[in-house]
């Protein structure tokens, strides 16, 4: 630990009236370190507090989200939209899977462009 310097300087020429007025009083009744201090000591708690409500939050957070994607898989397989993916995860053909050196070609393409998807890019 580096040694304690006996004293701090602070520049009152950049405080508010306000904070002023407030540091004159405490300094008048020699408790301006006790004061700040405990305003240390406050904000050093105030911190830890957060950083254990943050948590708590993101924890949460988390078991909601968790939650929610089960609800969603029950909904998707009641809809019968996670069947089909689940077969096709399971069991991956070989015209799905890519290996190094293959080529992907396509049979089909689908999709058009109308007239007002070309005429954004007319100014050009």
């Amino acid at each position: 630990m580096t040694e304690r310097q006996n004293a701090f300087t602070i520049k009152t020429n950049q405080l508010s009236d306000e904070v002023y007025d407030i540091l004159a009083k405490y300094a008048k009744s020699r408790k301006l370190g006790d004061y700040i201090s405990s305003l240390i000591v406050r904000d050093l708690h105030r911190a830890s507090t957060n950083q254990v409500e943050s948590a708590h939050r993101t924890e949460e957070l988390l078991e909601h989200i968790n939650s929610e994607l089960q609800e969603l898989k029950q909904l998707a397989k009641a809809n019968g939209f996670v069947g089909k993916q689940e077969e096709l995860e399971d069991k991956p053909s070989e015209s799905q899977t890519l290996k190094e050196g293959k080529i992907a070609d396509l049979e089909q393409v689908s999709g058009s462009l109308d007239d007002d998807d070309l005429e954004e890019f007319s100014d050009f």
